[in-house]
């Protein structure tokens, strides 16, 4: 799951976050009562291991290091660590890449026997053979006497760990061990609710969308519960794909189709977008507003329709200098209203937007073919631009009684 290397040494450990540390020793609490009160509240785990490792010192254990590490479903990381040292005012968070159980800091970890098999392990540094552990050996190095590393509960054919070391002469006593493991069975219950939420909020955020997840945390499941919003809206669809799926291999098909969403994906998120949905080769995202703001959306989704043609431009560049197939896309933007929510059937739902507006935005990047532009935007979404583009004319767009005044970004002749 993680490993206790330092960050850094290896591509697969990755920091995520530093939290102050409480900095003393917190004495005259029931650390189990802690434990399962307040410290299921805790926001994050680096504030449950500070306040746990704090505690342990408060009681006589002398905790110099504690990690927790705790396992996870996501696309780019198997899992984070949380390390806690007495003699820093911070704790850090690090999160572990997939791929990292191949290397070195995994198969030379001494928390290998807990992650995987659930034993506890103590390593007395004073005397105990350790030169096949680099790290226990740089924990001696710095100070420390003994280390203790414990499985905490089981979740997805790997236990979530926590690891304890002293500086003490001599190690850990009889009285610290127990004082340890009587808090461990609170401690694995805690980790285990907050690994669950993180996964749920992963499992969402991955396959539905950063908001939309929170929308489903809050508890909005229930068929037609939503609301009507106003939004900027990108519709993107990848040229000639019935084509390249024809005559390209399923695996080189892929490959393209990950290039293309990942150009176009990163640049809606880092706007505030939200990718409502892929499908095939389309993708829908929306930009909600607030009152007053639709300009903002409007310029921020152009913004990341911009970035995204760029990008593809230079993923395309990249494929072709690579021997891979190049290819374009089409872009439509408009703004509108729509419901946001959840549509579908009785027990398997979609949260999506619905609505005329929705329809039109497709609609718009159709004609991206017909015009060969790649970027077409409806007249209310270029009256909002806050930028000057290029009338493309008026079309006619099928499903609609009326044709659409369309816009698009100026060429460098029409500069």
């Amino acid at each position: 799951m993680t490993t206790e290397s330092e960050a850094g040494s290896a591509t697969p450990f990755a920091w995520s976050a530093t939290y102050r540390s409480h900095g003393k020793p917190i004495k005259g609490d029931d650390i189990v009562r802690w434990l399962l009160i307040e410290g299921h509240r805790a926001s994050a785990c680096a504030e449950l291991l500070d306040g746990l490792a704090w505690r342990l010192n408060g009681v006589g254990v002398p905790v110099w290091r504690a990690t927790l590490s705790v396992g996870t479903l996501h696309p780019q990381h198997l899992g984070f660590t949380v390390r806690w040292w007495r003699d820093r005012d911070r704790v850090e968070e690090i999160d572990i890449k997939h791929g990292v159980s191949i290397t070195a800091d995994y198969l030379d970890s001494p928390m290998r026997p807990a992650m995987e098999h659930g034993i506890q392990v103590r390593y007395r540094l004073e005397q105990d053979a350790i030169e096949q552990f680099p790290l226990l050996e740089e924990l001696r190095q710095s100070g420390a006497t003994d280390y203790l590393a414990c499985p905490l509960t089981f979740l997805n054919a790997r236990h979530h760990t926590a690891t304890f070391a002293t500086d003490r002469p001599g190690g850990w006593s009889d009285a610290d061990i127990a004082a340890i493991e009587q808090i461990l069975p609170a401690l694995g219950v805690v980790v285990e609710a907050k690994a669950m939420r993180q996964l749920m909020a992963n499992v969402l955020d991955t396959y539905l969308g950063r908001t939309i997840g929170r929308h489903i945390l809050r508890g909005e499941v229930q068929r037609r519960q939503g609301e009507q919003i106003r939004a900027a809206l990108l519709a993107t669809d990848l040229r000639g794909f019935t084509t390249l799926s024809d005559r390209l291999p399923a695996d080189e098909l892929i490959a393209l189709l990950d290039d293309y969403f990942d150009a176009v994906t990163s640049p809606i998120q880092s706007r505030g977008g939200e990718v409502l949905k892929f499908v095939g080769d389309g993708l829908l995202a929306i930009f909600p507003t607030r009152e007053g703001d639709e300009d903002r959306a409007v310029s921020h989704a152009l913004a990341a329709a911009e970035e995204a043609l760029a990008l593809i431009d230079a993923v395309s560049e990249r494929r072709r200098n690579e021997g891979q197939t190049m290819f374009r896309i089409g872009i439509g933007l408009h703004v509108g209203t729509v419901f946001y929510g959840n549509v579908g059937a009785v027990d398997r739902l979609d949260f999506t937007a619905i609505g005329p507006a929705v329809n039109l935005v497709c609609r718009l990047e159709t004609l991206t073919k017909r015009l060969d532009r790649q970027l077409v935007v409806s007249r209310d979404a270029a009256l909002l631009a806050g930028r000057p583009l290029v009338g493309l004319g008026t079309h006619p767009v099928r499903g609609l009684a009326e044709p659409e005044d369309v816009f698009g970004l100026p060429t460098t002749e029409e500069r």
